[in-house]
C-alpha cells in the first residue's frame, strides 16, 4: 500500500502491509561499506539514522500504523552482529520506540548491495 503524507518531504515509510489484522510500516535499508569493514560505529550511525527517520515518518503519516519495521539487509553475518551490538548498547529507547528491526544476511545476493554496473566493473 502506498503511504501518504502532510507535511510532505522528510523521511518515508517505504511501504505498509497488514500483518495480524494490524497496519504495519516497513521501512528498508542495506548494512554495507564500499571501503573497508561495517563497524559498530557503522551500525549506531545507520541505525540512528534510519531509526530517527522512521519516528518522523509516522508522525507524517496520513495512516496510523500499529508498528514500523526496519528491514536492515545485512552483507555477512559480522555485519548483522555489528547492528545487534549497535541496537543492544547504543541506540536509546526513545530512538527504538515502538519499531522492531528485522535483520537479514544476504551474503549470496549482491544484487540487494550493488547496482549491474557496478557488479559488472567489480568482475573485470
Amino acid at each position: 500500500m502506498e503511504v501518504e503524507y502532510y507535511p510532505h518531504g522528510g523521511s518515508i515509510t517505504d511501504y505498509m502491509c497488514e500483518l495480524f489484522n494490524k497496519k504495519i510500516g516497513v521501512s528498508v535499508t542495506r548494512a554495507m561499506k564500499f571501503e573497508g569493514e561495517f563497524t559498530v560505529d557503522d551500525a549506531e550511525i545507520l541505525l540512528s539514522k534510519k531509526l530517527r527517520g522512521v519516528l518522523q515518518s509516522s508522525q507524517n503519516s496520513l495512516e496510523k500504523w500499529h508498528k514500523q519495521i526496519l528491514h536492515v539487509w545485512a552483507t555477512s553475518y559480522a555485519v548483522a552482529e555489528n547492528i545487534q551490538l549497535a541496537w543492544i548498547s547504543l541506540i536509546p529507547d526513545q530512538v527504538k520506540a515502538n519499531t522492531i528491526v528485522l535483520v537479514t544476511v544476504a551474503q549470496n545476493a549482491q544484487e540487494i548491495f550493488y547496482s549491474q554496473r557496478k557488479r559488472r566493473h567489480a568482475s573485470i
